[in-house]
């Protein structure tokens, strides 16, 4: 009698399709958008040395290091090594799927569970850790357009287009930052509609004193940590993006590729703000294109513009599958059969 497969999960097939998806797009089409055959890009990344590799891994890594003060500031008794842990474990989570971002930040909120920390305090820290990201994302695509106009470069579509998408983006959000902030007006007329919902659909049971009381008292304590730690939570995010831009440039520095900071600047630009449309895993395939298109476009040659793009890649967000996974691992061993206490 034949045995019968077990099925496979939803869940890993759709990581398996997701990946293929992302793989295929840069298989495909990145060769096209930069004008260079894959042997030609296999040609320039050959000849990295070990010693290179250990330079760039030690700037990726301080990058991620440098921003837990951001991390801690927004979530006060939080550790500089939990605050990495967590970077960490959620950029594995969020990097294996589309739109995996929620995901990784359920499995941050188990993890800050275990600590002891309550579910309103995490939120706190997730709202506020990624507002400050959203908008520095926001502001990159500009400042690139004014250091391409002082280093004398001629400024193509693509970084113009991304610069106003970002200021519009950015006036939106601060927009939306400033009614919230004045008073309570704001926040609880999201609240008194969020009641609403919830009284119909009768499916999760409101908060003691309403969700606008409680979006009220969210709002106050979160401008008490604004308060008292934004000097760190904007500098942590300043420090990251910076080192995160030295990688870049580093990148075609170990390739051998001469460009331009302003260049690099404004790919990096390019690749924060195409890194929130996740609709494959990391926005991949999305990313690699947008980079190499506007790098092509600032005259930096093809076959360095692709093997910069894809090295710098591999470790922004290749590497921190395997770290991450492997920190979330040791985690769920350390923390295996504890029970966590209700929010």
């Amino acid at each position: 009698m034949a045995t019968r497969l077990a099925p496979v999960p939803r869940t890993a097939v759709k990581l398996l399709v997701s990946g293929a998806a992302a793989a295929g797009i840069i298989a495909v089409a990145l060769p096209k958008v930069a004008g260079a055959q894959w042997s030609q890009i296999a040609g320039v990344l050959g000849g990295l040395s070990g010693a290179q590799l250990v330079l760039l891994t030690v700037v990726w890594l301080a990058g991620l290091w440098v921003q837990t003060p951001a991390l801690t500031a927004a979530l006060p008794g939080l550790t500089h090594r939990r605050a990495l842990l967590l970077n960490l474990t959620g950029s594995f989570v969020s990097n294996l799927m589309p739109l995996g971002g929620a995901v990784g930040t359920v499995a941050n909120w188990r993890m800050a569970r275990t600590w002891g920390f309550t579910t309103v305090a995490f939120g706190r820290w997730a709202v506020l850790t990624n507002l400050v990201d959203t908008l520095l994302k926001f502001v990159l695509p500009g400042l690139a357009l004014v250091w391409l106009g002082a280093a004398g470069l001629e400024v193509k579509g693509s970084v113009s287009t991304a610069a106003y998408v970002g200021l519009g983006l950015l006036t939106a959000s601060v927009l939306a930052v400033w009614l919230v902030a004045r008073d309570d007006r704001a926040v609880r007329w999201l609240g008194r509609v969020a009641d609403r919902v919830v009284r119909r659909v009768r499916f999760v049971r409101p908060p003691e004193g309403g969700y606008a009381a409680w979006a009220a008292s969210f709002r106050r304590d979160s401008a008490d940590l604004v308060a008292h730690g934004w000097g760190r939570m904007v500098g942590g995010k300043l420090a990251y993006a910076a080192l995160q831009a030295v990688l870049l440039w580093l990148c075609f520095r170990v390739i051998g590729a001469e460009v331009h900071p302003a260049v690099v600047g404004a790919a990096f630009a390019v690749e924060r703000i195409l890194t929130m449309a996740a609709i494959t895993p990391g926005a991949t395939g999305i990313v690699e294109l947008g980079m190499v298109g506007v790098l092509v476009a600032l005259g930096v040659e093809a076959a360095p513009a692709a093997a910069g793009v894809l090295l710098y890649r591999a470790f922004i967000f290749g590497m921190e599958i395997p770290v991450g996974g492997l920190a979330f691992g040791a985690w769920l061993m350390r923390t295996r059969g504890r029970v966590v206490a209700p929010a």
